[in-house]
C-alpha cells in the first residue's frame, strides 16, 4: 500500500510539473502575442513608383518579407524591432517599428549603383568631379545593339570612339578600336591590364556592368602603352536584395550588306569576246554560238557559283542565365553564357561557338575586412574548311560562269576549274580538309581590401591575379582530285591539287601573375575633399609556342603520328616579360566647385638597356564648376551644370624588340653546301646595338566644357585636344659600306601631332508617360607628322612634292581625270599618258589623265594632293531612344567621313587574271554597235571597252579618279522596338518581369553608288581585293526574363 501511494504521489508531482512547464510556455507565448505588432507598409521610389520584390528584413531576428507587386508588405515584429529595407541600385534603409501599423517608406536611388560615378584608373570618381576626358557607358547602353563582337555593340555610342569591322567573319573579331585616332588603346578588366583587342572583343556583354574611356592624360595612370588612351571594363557584382534570377536569349537571321553581282554566262561571253576583238585578235567564239550563250539554251546554262557556295541567309543565337543578389554580409553575381555565329557557307563549313562564365563574390568577414573572389572564363571554338574564306570567296568571282560545279552533272566529280580550284569542293571539309581553332581562357582575381578602424576613410587592399590562355590549332589539308569529262570518250580525267596532305598542330600557351597593393584615403575636412591613392604593381608574363607539321605518304588520320617523320617541321619560341610599377594620386575638391587631381607613375620594364628601363610618367588635370558659383546659382537657376577642365600629362609606348642593346650572334641566317650535298645553316655576324633606345615620349594635352540646362533638358560635353609624340623609330639617314657587314640601328628619331575636336549633344524629356532622349557625338582627328628623318632635296620642287616633316599625313597624292576619249584622232593628238607604250593601246571610251604641268607626259609629275586617305577623320553617331507605357524604342546611326578606298584585281580588274569572270558593272561599257565590225559605230557606256589587262591602257593606274572613291558613309547601325509586360500579370504567373523585343542591325547605308556594293567600312583587304568576308545586317528576336 505504502508503496503503491507513493507512485501515485510520484504521478501527482510529475503531473503538476508538465502543467507548470506547459502553462509557464503559454504565459510566454502570451506575453510574446502581446509584445509582438503587425505592421504593413509600401515601399516606394522617390518618384512615388512602387518597388517590387524589396527585402525587408528585422535586424535582430533576421526574419523577413518582400514587397508584392504593389510594393507593399506585412510582417509581425516586436515592438520597437528596427527594420532594414533593401533594393538592387537603391541606398538601403533602417526603419524602427514604433506605435504604427502603416509605414512607407521611400527608398533612394544608390549613385553608385547607378551611374552618376565613373570608373577610373584605379579607382572611382563622381561623374561631376571628373577633370578628366572621359566618356562612359553602362549596361543598357551596350546591349541595345546585338551583335557576336562587343567592339560592334559600343560602335557610335560615344565620341571619340573611332572602331571599322575590318570584316564579318565568324570568330574573327577584327574590329579595329581606335580612340580620337590615336590608335588602339589598352584595354583593362576589373581592374587589370589584359591581352588587348580581341580579348575585349570576346566579352560576353550581358556580364558588363560599365564600361569607361580614358581619352586624355587620364590615361597615363597606366603609364607604359596608354599613350592611345584606355578602356576600362567593369564585369557586374552583387547588391543587397533577394536572388535574382535573369535569362537574356536572343536569335538572329543574318545575310551580307552587299555584295557585288558577277556576270552571267551570257554578259561574260560577250565581254570575254569582245576582248579578243578590241584588241585586233579573232573572235572568242562565233556568232551563234554567243547567241546560244545570251540566250542560255540548253548546254549554254549560266552557272552561279556564289548560290552553289553560300546560303542567303545564316543564323546566330546568344543567350546568359545570371543569378544575383546578397545581404549586407555576401553579395555574388554568377552566369554561364553562350553563343553561336554561323557563317553563310553551306554544308555549316564555318562556325564559330563561345562558351563563357563568371562569378564575382564579395563577402564581408567583419566590419572591417572584405574578401571578394571574381572568376572568369571563356571556351570557344572556329571551324573552318581548310582554305582560307579569301580562297573560297574569290574562286566564286573568278572563275567563269560557264562551268558547272560538276563535271558532267555527276555529284561524284567535282569539275576542275581552270583560274582557282572548284568552291563546292573547297568548302567539302571531308574532301579537302579542315581547320579547328580553339581558346581556353581563365581570369581569376581575388583581392582583400581592409578598412582601418581608427582612421577615417583610409582603406588598404591587396589583389592577386592569374590569367591563363590556351590557344590551339589543328589543321588538316587533305590531297584531292577534280575532274574533265571527255564528251566524246565519256571518261573523266583527274587533275590533282594540294597532294601531298599535310598535317599541322599548333599550340600556344601564357599564363599572367599580377600582384597589386593599394592603399586609398578619402576623407571630408568641412568644405574640403582630400583623395590619395598609391598602388604597388608587379606584372609577369609566360609564353610558350609550339608548332609541328608533317606530311603524308597516304591520308589515313589526322594526327601527327600517323604521318611520315620524313621532312616534318617543328618550331618553337618561348617569351618571358616583367614590369614593375608605382602609382600615386592625389585628388582635392573644394565646395564641388573647385577640382584638381595630380598623379604620377613610375613604370620599369625589362626590354631596354640597365640604364633606361625606369620612366616617370606624370600628369594633372583641374577644374572649376563654375555652376556652383553664387553669380551662377543665384541669377542662372536653370543651369544644371557649367563645369571647364583641363588636363595635361605624359604617357609612354614601347618601341623597338626587346633586348636591342645587346650585341648576338643570329642562328639560321643562310648556310653552305661543303660536301656530299649537306647544308650547314650559318651563323650571321651580330648587329649593330642601339644602348641609348628607350620609350616614345607622349604629351598629351585636353580641354573641356560641360553644360546642361533646364534639368539637363540639353547637356553639352566638348573637347578639343593635342597629342604630340617624340622618339618614333626610324632609320637615320646615310649608309654603311658593304663590306661593313651590317646596317645602322633604328633609333629613337621621328615624331608626329595629333590634333582634334569631339562633342556630344543629348536633349532629354519627359510629357507625362511619353519620355525620349535625342544625342549626337562627333569626332574629327587629324595627324601631322613633325618630323621625318630624310636626306636632303635637291630643288624646291622636290621639296613641295617629296617633304614629310610638318605635313598632315592623311592624304594621298593622284591623278586627276579629264573627260574621255571620243575617237582616234583625239588619242593621236593627247600627251602621252601610257608610258613607252605611248597612247597604242587606249579606245574611244577611255579616260583621259590630266596633264596637270603641260609637259605633253602624264607621269607622277602631274600627281596633286587629291584624296583623303584609308583612314576615316570624322566619326559620329546619332541615337535616338523612347519609351510610352510599355513600350521603348531605340534608334542608332552612325558613320564616317573624310576617307577613300581602292580596290584591285577581280573588282578592278575586266576579265582578271587573263579571261576570268568579271564584275556586272563592267558590262555597261563602251562597245562596237558590231562587235564582228571594226568599222562599227562605238556606243558610250559607263566603262571603257573590254580588255585583257596586258592589253589596257592607263585605266588601271592606280591613285586616280577612276578608282579612289570617296567611302564617306551613314548607316542605320541599330533599331530596336520592345515591350515590357505587365508586373501585375507577371506577378501572377510567379515571374518578375519580362520584355520582348525586336532588333535590326545594318539595315541601310547611304553612301557613294559604286562602292555601297563592297559596304564602305569594311577595308579593302588581302591585295586590295575586297574579297574578306562580307559584313552582316541582321534581324534579331530577343526577351529578357527576370524570376
Amino acid at each position: 500500500m505504502k508503496t503503491g501511494n507513493s507512485k501515485k504521489h510520484l504521478q501527482r508531482v510529475l503531473l503538476w510539473f508538465l502543467y507548470w512547464v506547459i502553462g509557464s510556455t503559454l504565459s510566454l507565448g502570451s506575453v510574446m502575442a502581446q509584445e509582438n505588432v503587425k505592421v504593413s507598409g509600401q515601399i516606394t521610389d522617390n518618384k512615388g513608383e512602387a518597388i517590387i520584390g524589396a527585402s525587408v528584413k528585422v535586424l535582430k531576428t533576421g526574419l523577413g518579407t518582400i514587397s508584392d507587386m504593389d510594393g507593399k508588405f506585412t510582417i509581425q515584429v516586436p515592438m520597437g524591432a528596427e527594420l532594414e529595407i533593401g533594393y538592387v541600385g537603391y541606398n538601403p534603409k533602417k526603419v524602427k517599428v514604433v506605435n504604427k501599423n502603416f509605414i512607407t517608406v521611400v527608398l533612394e536611388e544608390n549613385v553608385v549603383a547607378l551611374g552618376d560615378v565613373v570608373v577610373v584608373g584605379y579607382g572611382i570618381q563622381k561623374k561631376e568631379s571628373l577633370t578628366g576626358a572621359i566618356g562612359n557607358l553602362k549596361v543598357d547602353d551596350i546591349v541595345k545593339t546585338k551583335a557576336p563582337s562587343l567592339a560592334q555593340a559600343i560602335q557610335g555610342k560615344v565620341a571619340g570612339l573611332r572602331i571599322r569591322q575590318e570584316n564579318g567573319e565568324p570568330g574573327k573579331f577584327s574590329s579595329n578600336i581606335n580612340v580620337r585616332g590615336f590608335g588602339t588603346p589598352l584595354f583593362v578588366i576589373d581592374g587589370v591590364v589584359r591581352d588587348g583587342s580581341s580579348e575585349f572583343q570576346r566579352l560576353n556583354p550581358e556580364d558588363i556592368e560599365s564600361i569607361s574611356f580614358l581619352k586624355d592624360a587620364t590615361a597615363a595612370i597606366y603609364g607604359m602603352n596608354s599613350a592611345n588612351g584606355a578602356v576600362i571594363v567593369t564585369t557586374k557584382k552583387g547588391a543587397t536584395g533577394k536572388p535574382r534570377i535573369t535569362l537574356n536569349a536572343n536569335v538572329g537571321v543574318t545575310s551580307p550588306t552587299n555584295v557585288p553581282e558577277m556576270a552571267n554566262a551570257g554578259q561574260y561571253m560577250t565581254m570575254r569576246n569582245e576582248a579578243e576583238i578590241n584588241a585586233g585578235r579573232p573572235a572568242y567564239i562565233t556568232k551563234d554560238e554567243l547567241v546560244k550563250w545570251q540566250q542560255g539554251v540548253p548546254g549554254y546554262e549560266s552557272v552561279d557559283l556564289y548560290d552553289a557556295v553560300f546560303n542567303k541567309h545564316a543564323t546566330q543565337f546568344q543567350t546568359t542565365l545570371s543569378l544575383e543578389g546578397g545581404t549586407d554580409k555576401v553579395s555574388y553575381y554568377g552566369s554561364f553564357g553562350y553563343a553561336t555565329d554561323n557563317s553563310l557557307l553551306k554544308n555549316n563549313a564555318l562556325t564559330y561557338d563561345k562558351y563563357t562564365f563568371r562569378s564575382n563574390v564579395s563577402l564581408k568577414i567583419t566590419k572591417d575586412l572584405t574578401a571578394t573572389v571574381n572568376l572568369g572564363g571563356r571556351y570557344d571554338t572556329t571551324n573552318r574548311p581548310w582554305f582560307p574564306f579569301y580562297d573560297i570567296f574569290k574562286s566564286t568571282r573568278v572563275n567563269p560562269p560557264t562551268t558547272s560545279i560538276y563535271a558532267n552533272d555527276n555529284p561524284d566529280y567535282y569539275n576542275n576549274f581552270s583560274y582557282v580550284p572548284n568552291p563546292a569542293a573547297m568548302i567539302d571539309a571531308d574532301y579537302t580538309g579542315s581547320a579547328k581553332e580553339r581558346n581556353k581562357n581563365l581570369q581569376t582575381q581575388f583581392a582583400l581590401e581592409y578598412s582601418i578602424p581608427y582612421v577615417q576613410g583610409l582603406k588598404v587592399k591587396g589583389t592577386f591575379i592569374y590569367d591563363y590562355n590556351n590557344y590551339g590549332y589543328k589543321a588538316t589539308r587533305k590531297g584531292f582530285k577534280t575532274y574533265t569529262y571527255g564528251e566524246y570518250t565519256g571518261e573523266y580525267t583527274a587533275a590533282d591539287a594540294n597532294y601531298p596532305a599535310l598535317i599541322q598542330d599548333n599550340r600556344r600557351e601564357s599564363e599572367r601573375v599580377d600582384l597589386q597593393f593599394q592603399t586609398n584615403y578619402n576623407r571630408t575636412f568641412g568644405n574640403h575633399t582630400i583623395g590619395a591613392t598609391y598602388v604597388f604593381e608587379r606584372r609577369e608574363e609566360k609564353a610558350n609556342w609550339m608548332n609541328g607539321e608533317r606530311k603524308f605518304d597516304f591520308f589515313t588520320i589526322g594526327e601527327l603520328d600517323n604521318a611520315r617523320e620524313s621532312d616534318q617541321k617543328v618550331s618553337g619560341s618561348s617569351e618571358h616579360q616583367a614590369y614593375l610599377s608605382h602609382i600615386g594620386r592625389l585628388t582635392y575638391d573644394y565646395k564641388g566647385k573647385y577640382l584638381a587631381e595630380l598623379a604620377c607613375r613610375y613604370d620599369g620594364s625589362y626590354r631596354y638597356a640597365p640604364g633606361s628601363r625606369w620612366a616617370f610618367f606624370p600628369s594633372a588635370s583641374v577644374g572649376w564648376r563654375i555652376s556652383e558659383e553664387g553669380f551662377i546659382k543665384n541669377n542662372f537657376k536653370f543651369v544644371d551644370n557649367l563645369k571647364i577642365r583641363f588636363s595635361a600629362g605624359r604617357s609612354g609606348q614601347d618601341a623597338g624588340d626587346p633586348f636591342q642593346y645587346f650585341s648576338g650572334y643570329s642562328l639560321n641566317s643562310g648556310g653552305y653546301v661543303f660536301s656530299q650535298g649537306n647544308y650547314t645553316n650559318g651563323v650571321a655576324s651580330p648587329a649593330m646595338i642601339n644602348k641609348n633606345l628607350t620609350w616614345i615620349k607622349v604629351n598629351m594635352y585636353n580641354f573641356g566644357i560641360d553644360f546642361s540646362i533646364f534639368n539637363r533638358l540639353i547637356a553639352v560635353e566638348f573637347d578639343i585636344y593635342q597629342r604630340d609624340r617624340s622618339g618614333l623609330l626610324a632609320d637615320r639617314y646615310g649608309s654603311l659600306p658593304n663590306t661593313f657587314g651590317s646596317k645602322l640601328p633604328q633609333e629613337n628619331l621621328n615624331g608626329d601631332r595629333t590634333r582634334g575636336i569631339e562633342f556630344t549633344l543629348t536633349h532629354t524629356k519627359q510629357i507625362g508617360d511619353f519620355y525620349y532622349s535625342v544625342s549626337g557625338n562627333f569626332n574629327l582627328a587629324r595627324t601631322q607628322r613633325r618630323y621625318v628623318e630624310s636626306g636632303p632635296y635637291k630643288s624646291s620642287m622636290e621639296r613641295w612634292r617629296n617633304q614629310a616633316s610638318n605635313r598632315w599625313g592623311d592624304f594621298i597624292w593622284g591623278y586627276q581625270t579629264d573627260g574621255r576619249f571620243q575617237n582616234f584622232d583625239e588619242i593621236n593628238t593627247y600627251p602621252i599618258q601610257n608610258g613607252d607604250n605611248g597612247n597604242s593601246k587606249e579606245l574611244p571610251g577611255d579616260f583621259i589623265l590630266k596633264d596637270v604641268n603641260g609637259d605633253g607626259v602624264v607621269n607622277d609629275l602631274d600627281k596633286t594632293p587629291l584624296f583623303w586617305s584609308g583612314s576615316p577623320l570624322i566619326h559620329y553617331g546619332f541615337n535616338l531612344e523612347a519609351s510610352w507605357k510599355n513600350f521603348d524604342f531605340y534608334a542608332l546611326f552612325q558613320g564616317s567621313a573624310l576617307y577613300t578606298v581602292q580596290f584591285d584585281e577581280v573588282y578592278a580588274k575586266m576579265l582578271c587574271f587573263k579571261g576570268g569572270n568579271t564584275p556586272e558593272y563592267f558590262y555597261d561599257r563602251w562597245h562596237l554597235s558590231d562587235p564582228y565590225d571594226s568599222d562599227s559605230e562605238w556606243i558610250p557606256g559607263e566603262w571603257p571597252a573590254i580588255r585583257l589587262e596586258q592589253d589596257m591602257g592607263s585605266f588601271y593606274t592606280r591613285d586616280s579618279q577612276i578608282w579612289r572613291k570617296n567611302a564617306s558613309y551613314m548607316r542605320l547601325k541599330t533599331i530596336e522596338i520592345g515591350y515590357t509586360f505587365s508586373p501585375r500579370l507577371m506577378h501572377k504567373l510567379g515571374i518578375g518581369s519580362l520584355r520582348i523585343y525586336a532588333n535590326g542591325n545594318n539595315l541601310f547605308t547611304i553612301c557613294d553608288p559604286f562602292v555601297k556594293a563592297f559596304d564602305p567600312e569594311k577595308i579593302e583587304g588581302d591585295y586590295s581585293a575586297g574579297l574578306n568576308y562580307p559584313l552582316n545586317k541582321s534581324f534579331n528576336f530577343g526577351l529578357t526574363l527576370n524570376f
